[in-house]
């Protein structure tokens, strides 16, 4: 069972997107989380706030990166998609943050393809993941077996867009407890 985290301000949660991000597992969480009353961010690393998702849906975020790297987040959650993960990699700011989110001790997060980002950055050094099974080689690290989602300490790892809600209420769950999750799931 994961631990619980006893938050008592508002809990801030930073999901950078990219042209290219699943749009569904962008709006899934965003959505989820918020549900929960986190504030979420949604953070672009293109020069618009409008980012073009990986079927043509436009997703408009609240702040650039370089805005939202002012703040410090509980939590950072990076979406899949190919295409958006490469941009994303691309980011200095973001690779940044994820670094100073290791190393203060804050929970960082990734579902899908947005695992070869952390693994990159080696942010997946000795830890317990799952990813899309697509992934193994590249990634070659051992993967938890018939999990959707693995909470390692303050990494949290998904299989990919169809367990977006696990991994979204996963997440809720460790913040703030199951009850939470349960009652934003119903």
């Amino acid at each position: 069972m994961p631990s619980l985290i006893n938050l008592s301000y508002a809990t801030k949660v930073l999901i950078p997107v990219a042209n290219g991000s699943d749009e569904t597992e962008v709006v899934t969480i965003v959505d989820i989380l918020r549900r929960a009353k986190v504030n979420v961010v949604v953070a672009s690393v293109e020069k618009s706030l409008q980012i073009l998702a990986s079927h043509g849906t436009n997703i408009i975020a609240d702040k650039l990166i370089d805005v939202a790297s002012e703040f410090i987040y509980d939590l950072i959650v990076l979406p899949g998609g190919l295409n958006g993960v490469k941009r994303l990699s691309k980011s200095k700011v973001l690779k940044k943050l994820l670094k100073e989110q290791k190393s203060a001790g804050r929970m960082y997060g990734a579902i899908c393809s947005s695992l070869t980002l952390l693994h990159k950055q080696g942010l997946l050094k000795d830890k317990k993941i799952v990813a899309h099974p697509s992934l193994s080689d590249e990634l070659k690290i051992e993967m938890v077996d018939g999990a959707k989602v693995v909470i390692d300490g303050k990494l949290i790892t998904s299989k990919g867009l169809i367990t977006a809600t696990d991994f979204a209420l996963a997440i809720v769950s460790k913040l703030f407890g199951h009850a939470r999750a349960r009652s934003v799931a119903e």
